[in-house]
C-alpha cells in the first residue's frame, strides 16, 4: 500500500515527539532526567536539605545547578570548593554522582536513601547522609568493577509522605535496592510497599517491634537492634534500681508505643504508677509534682523519633522541672546535643539507651572505627546514626556486588551465612532483624560547667 505524502509527515513528527521526549541533547533520558521533576526526589539536582534560615551556599548552589543542566565540569569544580569548605555529605552525594555522569560510564549501580529533612532537625539526616557519603565515595575510589549513584529522597518523616517516596521510588528499576526510613513509624507504614515491588528496605534506626518477621520472603532488614533488646537492657541495668515509676511518652506512634509496650513487659506494669502525654503542652512543674505525689522515684522518658512537633520542648521542659532531683531513663532521642542547653547540674541522673556508642568496645570494631573519615568528627563520639548508616551501606554494598536485580539481592542478604563487618561488627540477620544484640546505656559526659557529649554508663 502505498502511503500518501501526508502520512510520512505525520509519521515523522511522531518520531520528533518521541526523540526530544526520550533523547533530549541527544541521550537517552536517564532516571535522573525523570526525577529532575518530582520534588522530593534528587540525583544532586536539586537541593533537599536546605541549613536553618534557608541560606544556601553559594558553591553548593551553583554545583547543583550545574548538574541539573547537565555541565559536569562546572558542576563539579563548584561542588568539589563546597565539600572543602562545609564537608555536607549531600555535597559530597551530588559529586560522586556528576563524576559518574561526567565519565558516561555504564557499570553503575543505584541506590536510594531516604531521610527527613523537615520537622525532624537538620542534623538527623546528615547524620544518616554522613554514613551513606562516606560509603559511596569508597566504593567509587576502590577498584571495584561497578560504580555507586546514590538518589536521595525526602520523607518529612511524616507517614503519608514516606508512602508517597515509597511509591515513587519504586517505579524505577534502575534503583535496586534503598536505605531508610528513619523512624519506625514511616517504616511501619511504607515497608508494605517495597514488600510489594520485591525491593530490599533497610533501615538503619527504625527499632519498633512491629518491623521485627522471619518471614523468608520478607524484603525489610534492619541494622539497630529492636526494642526487645534496648528494653531489656534498660530493665536490667537501670530500671531494677526503682520500685516506682513515672512515664512520658507519645502515643500512638510506633517507635514510643512499642518501647512502653516492651518496656512494660521487662519491669511489670504495676510499677508504673503515673503516665503523662507528651503530645499535650501541659506544665511540666505540675507533672514532676504529680509523679512525686504518685510515688515515683525515677521517670521514664520515651518520646517517638521526631514524628510529633512539640515532643523536644516538652522533653526538655521535664528536664529542666526535674532539676536532677529524680533519675531519669531516655530513649536514643534524647542522645543529641540540643540536649546540653539545660544546666549540667540537671543532667547529672540522667541515662539513655542508644543504639551504640563509639567508646562501647564490646560492640565496636576499634580497627575501622579508626578508619572513619575526619569529617565524621571525633573518633570516640561519632553519633549512632553515622554508624548505623555507615553499616546498612556495607550490608546493602556487599548484597550488590554479588546481585544485579532486586529479587537477587534479598536472595544474597537472606542467606544463612550472609554476614559482613562494619563499624559494629558483624552484621547478619535473624529474618529481619541483626542477629547481634546491641545495646548501650550512656551518660552525658560533663564538667562543672558544660556538657558536649556522651559517655558509656559505668
Amino acid at each position: 500500500m502505498k502511503i500518501p505524502p501526508i502520512g510520512y509527515l505525520a509519521i515523522a513528527a511522531i518520531g520528533i515527539y518521541f526523540a526530544k521526549a526520550w533523547f533530549p541533547n541527544g541521550t537517552a533520558k536517564t532516571l535522573c532526567d525523570t526525577v529532575a521533576s518530582l520534588e522530593r526526589i534528587s540525583c544532586g539536582e536539586k537541593i533537599l536539605l536546605a541549613p536553618p534560615g534557608g541560606k544556601i551556599r553559594r558553591d553548593k548552589e551553583l554545583g547543583f545547578a550545574a548538574l541539573k543542566q547537565k555541565d559536569y565540569i562546572q558542576a563539579i569544580e563548584s561542588l568539589q570548593r563546597d565539600w572543602n569548605v562545609a564537608k555536607d555529605p549531600e555535597t559530597l552525594i551530588a559529586l560522586n554522582n556528576a563524576k559518574l555522569d561526567q565519565t558516561s560510564s555504564t557499570n553503575i549501580k543505584t541506590i536510594a536513601v531516604v531521610v527527613p529533612s523537615t520537622q525532624t532537625p537538620i542534623f538527623v539526616a546528615n547524620h544518616l547522609l554522613k554514613g551513606v557519603a562516606a560509603a559511596q565515595q569508597e566504593w567509587n575510589q576502590s577498584t571495584r568493577a561497578w560504580k555507586l549513584k546514590v538518589v536521595i529522597a525526602e520523607d518529612s518523616n511524616d507517614p503519608n509522605q514516606g508512602k508517597k517516596v515509597a511509591s515513587e521510588l519504586v517505579k524505577y528499576p534502575e534503583i535496586l535496592t534503598i536505605l531508610g526510613h528513619y523512624s519506625s513509624n514511616v517504616t511501619v507504614d511504607v515497608k508494605d510497599i517495597y514488600q510489594q515491588a520485591k525491593t530490599v528496605l533497610l533501615s538503619p534506626t527504625s527499632t519498633a517491634d512491629e518491623l521485627t518477621t522471619m518471614d523468608d520472603n520478607s524484603y525489610f532488614f534492619r541494622i539497630a537492634s529492636s526494642n526487645w533488646v534496648s528494653t531489656k537492657e534498660m530493665a536490667d541495668n537501670w530500671a531494677n534500681k526503682y520500685d516506682k515509676l513515672a512515664l512520658f511518652y507519645t502515643p500512638n506512634k510506633k517507635f514510643s508505643e512499642s518501647l512502653k509496650k516492651r518496656f512494660l513487659a521487662e519491669v511489670s506494669g504495676n510499677r508504673i504508677v503515673k503516665e503523662f502525654d507528651l503530645t499535650v503542652p501541659n506544665n511540666a512543674e505540675i507533672e514532676i509534682a504529680q509523679a512525686k505525689a504518685a510515688g515515683a522515684k525515677a521517670i521514664v522518658l520515651f518520646p517517638d523519633a521526631y514524628t510529633d512537633a512539640i515532643e523536644r520542648d516538652r522533653v526538655l521542659s521535664i528536664i529542666k522541672a526535674n532539676r536532677g532531683q529524680l533519675p531519669i531513663l531516655g530513649n536514643s532521642i534524647l542522645a543529641d546535643a540540643y540536649l546540653f542547653q539545660v544546666n549540667p547540674q540537671w543532667l547529672k541522673n540522667l541515662t539513655i539507651s542508644v543504639p551504640v556508642h563509639a567508646r562501647d568496645l564490646r560492640y565496636i570494631d576499634a580497627g575501622k572505627l579508626n578508619q572513619a573519615p575526619n569529617w565524621w568528627g571525633v573518633k570516640s563520639q561519632i553519633h549512632e546514626r553515622i554508624i548505623n548508616s555507615y553499616d546498612g551501606m556495607q550490608v546493602l554494598l556487599a548484597a550488590l556486588d554479588k546481585s544485579n536485580n532486586r529479587e537477587d539481592i534479598r536472595t544474597t542478604i537472606g542467606e544463612a551465612n550472609f554476614s559482613v563487618r562494619g563499624i559494629t561488627g558483624k552484621i547478619s540477620f535473624n529474618g529481619s532483624d541483626r542477629a547481634e544484640r546491641i545495646d548501650t546505656l550512656v551518660t552525658p559526659d560533663c564538667d562543672a560547667n558544660k556538657c558536649e557529649r556522651f559517655k558509656p554508663a559505668s
